[in-house]
């Protein structure tokens, strides 16, 4: 497995570890202190990295989470597009029904006033009919 160089942030975070460990006050020489300080640093490195790991497992599962969330609501959003539409399509109906239903009642409304008109001429008819009648 070829080898990574490591980010930059890592690289940074590695350095504050490696200076927060790092001894402050008067220098140790000697083989086994190098030996004990890099000994020390590997486990400030290794406890971090394990730090970093599960952090990065928490955001996996919570990356996860919003996935899941976001493709939920993506369905939901789907859903009411399609009510939409069917309302919308529903909508159309009624007004092409209303338009029929004005059409008929304009149609009725006309019949009715021929046939008033009808039947008041037939009324005027037989008054004149009636005042014929009566002078003879």
């Amino acid at each position: 497995m070829p080898r990574q160089t490591p980010s930059l942030f890592v690289a940074m975070l590695r350095t504050v570890v490696d200076w927060a460990n790092a001894p402050h006050g008067v220098p140790k020489s000697g083989r086994a202190e190098r030996r004990r300080r890099s000994r020390q640093r590997l486990k400030a490195r290794a406890a971090f990295s394990d730090f970093f790991q599960s952090y990065c497992q928490d955001l996996d599962v919570q990356v996860e989470a919003l996935q899941h969330l976001v493709a939920s609501l993506n369905a939901e959003r789907n859903r009411l597009h399609l009510q939409i539409q069917i309302h919308q399509e529903c909508m159309d109906d009624l007004g092409r029904r209303n338009a029929c239903l004005l059409d008929l009642c304009a149609a009725s409304q006309h019949e009715a006033e021929h046939w008033k008109r009808f039947i008041e001429g037939e009324r005027e008819r037989e008054a004149e009919i009636a005042r014929k009648l009566q002078l003879n």
